[in-house]
């Protein structure tokens, strides 16, 4: 037993005469970078600024839990094996080397450019770091969602940078996109509630790909925001799809006005979506559906439904609750709520009693249309002209009195004249 103690101590005496915390000597050959790159005093003043000193400070710990862990420091600086002092012309690998399709993106997008030139846009450092690469599901990550945003606003509401490249009149709401963000359901819900499930910036514009919205390869474009809008609301794209405005959309069809087929943003706004029962966006309903089909928020306005609504009241009608929100169909699809064989429910839903002769009230009646509406046409009419004389006859006749009066008055210096000379 003794024989073994003391075997033990002569082989763990060169070891002792070492230091207590000196780690094994790394194979000849092999560059030590921890050696200098985890030594703050060795580090300071060779970057000449505190912040490239800070930036040239990259310990073991900032390594071991990013997802770069597995990798060696020459495999993205292959040009500094050689030790210290280090070849400066030498570059670090470009992150597309492994990640090819995320590089090839990022190149074709509206950030490259000025990346490149001007240096005011995001790279890849500026968005998921240098050493310490963290998923997008680790919390501590930029780009985990609910970081995003904030990410993002570091530069779209950063002053200068606005102030720089975003036109005031072509570029309006870029400019003030993280502001409006901040206050839709889609915010609320990943920042009050912690729905990481919410959408942010990259869910609709993407992480890499991200191109203006007259790009025909833009998510926020015309043609694919629709699309864009349904991986998260599935069920309103399939809605959407088979209705009147999605049948459009496809088409290329117009309004008799000549106004393209609605997609998403254009009733919910890109930066303003607040949620379905907020009072003063439902108020806004039918101003929205109005902007395309004048005609007929025309004659709705002429309605009870209408003038209530002009009020500002809330509760009365408004195109969705006759025509639905998504599923808008026309009035011959045996399958829209305003079909003949369907009124009788959809009016039922505020006006219980409802039966086949109240669904005869036309929501969209065109009293001066003598075509559309003959008898309504003739009481409009008779109405009209009654109106008109009535206010012809009293107004002539206040006229003439007044005439009367001031004629008086010059006779004889009062308005009274005329009476007192009847009654002597």
């Amino acid at each position: 037993m003794l024989a073994s103690l003391f075997g033990a101590l002569a082989l763990a005496a060169p070891l002792a005469a070492q230091g207590p915390h000196v780690a094994p000597p790394a194979p000849r050959g092999v560059v030590q970078c921890q050696k200098c790159h985890a030594d703050r005093a060795f580090l300071t003043g060779k970057a000449k600024t505190l912040a490239g000193d800070s930036a040239l400070y990259v310990p073991d710990s900032l390594l071991h839990d990013s997802r770069h862990a597995k990798l060696s420091c020459g495999d993205c600086h292959p040009g500094f094996g050689a030790g210290y002092p280090h070849n400066v012309a030498s570059k670090a690998v470009a992150c597309e080397k492994c990640h090819a399709k995320e590089g090839a993106d990022w190149n074709a997008s509206v950030h490259a450019p000025n990346a490149k030139t001007k240096g005011d846009a995001p790279t890849c450092v500026s968005c998921h770091g240098n050493h310490h690469v963290l998923g997008k599901d680790d919390p501590r990550s930029p780009i985990y969602p609910l970081n995003v945003s904030r990410l993002c606003a570091d530069c779209h509401n950063n002053k200068r940078i606005i102030g720089k490249y975003f036109d005031t009149a072509k570029d309006g709401p870029a400019r003030t996109a993280v502001v409006e963000y901040e206050k839709t359901v889609h915010n609320m819900a990943m920042v009050k509630s912690g729905l990481t499930v919410s959408a942010t910036c990259n869910d609709c514009h993407g992480a890499h790909l991200i191109l203006p919205k007259d790009s025909a390869r833009s998510t926020i474009s015309r043609a694919n925001i629709a699309q864009t809008c349904g991986t998260c609301h599935a069920g309103v794209l399939a809605t959407f799809d088979s209705s009147a405005h999605g049948l459009a959309l496809v088409n290329h069809k117009k309004t008799d006005t000549g106004h393209e087929a609605p997609v998403c943003i254009d009733c919910h706004k890109g930066h303003q979506v607040v949620a379905a029962n907020d009072s003063v966006w439902f108020r806004g309903v039918v101003k929205e559906c109005g902007s395309c089909h004048e005609k007929l928020v025309e004659s709705y306005g002429e309605t009870y439904h209408g003038q209530v609504t002009a009020l500002g009241f809330g509760w009365t009608a408004k195109c969705s609750d006759c025509h639905t929100a998504h599923a808008m169909l026309p009035a011959n699809d045996p399958r829209s709520s305003v079909n003949q064989a369907n009124l009788v429910a959809t009016c039922g839903k505020c006006h219980p009693g409802a039966n086949a002769k109240f669904v005869q009230y036309d929501p969209h009646a065109e009293p001066n249309h003598k075509a559309k509406n003959p008898g309504l046409f003739y009481v409009w009419a008779f109405m009209t002209a009654l109106l008109v004389g009535v206010f012809l006859f009293f107004g002539s006749h206040s006229v003439l009195w007044l005439v009367r009066l001031a004629i008086n008055r010059a006779r004889t210096g009062s308005i009274h004249g005329a009476h007192a000379m009847e009654d002597r």
